[in-house]
């Protein structure tokens, strides 16, 4: 299996992530397909606050869930 990184159109934007996180550009391709854009998206992306996290009770029937896992 051959893997294609398809960064073309940003391989500039990829460089400059690159050194901005003293990272290689393959993982910084990575990074950059998954949204993160910034060196401050990488900082949310690898230490992640629990304040970022979505209430978990938007989730449909999480209060039936919750009720058996108590009972």
């Amino acid at each position: 299996m051959i893997w294609e990184i398809n960064d073309i159109d940003f391989k500039e934007n990829i460089l400059e992530l690159s050194k901005q996180l003293n990272v290689s550009s393959t993982i910084a391709s990575l990074l950059f397909s998954r949204g993160v854009r910034t060196y401050d998206d990488a900082k949310l992306f690898f230490r992640p606050s629990l304040d970022d996290l979505h209430d978990p009770f938007l989730m449909k029937d999480m209060d039936k869930a919750v009720n058996r896992i108590l009972s």
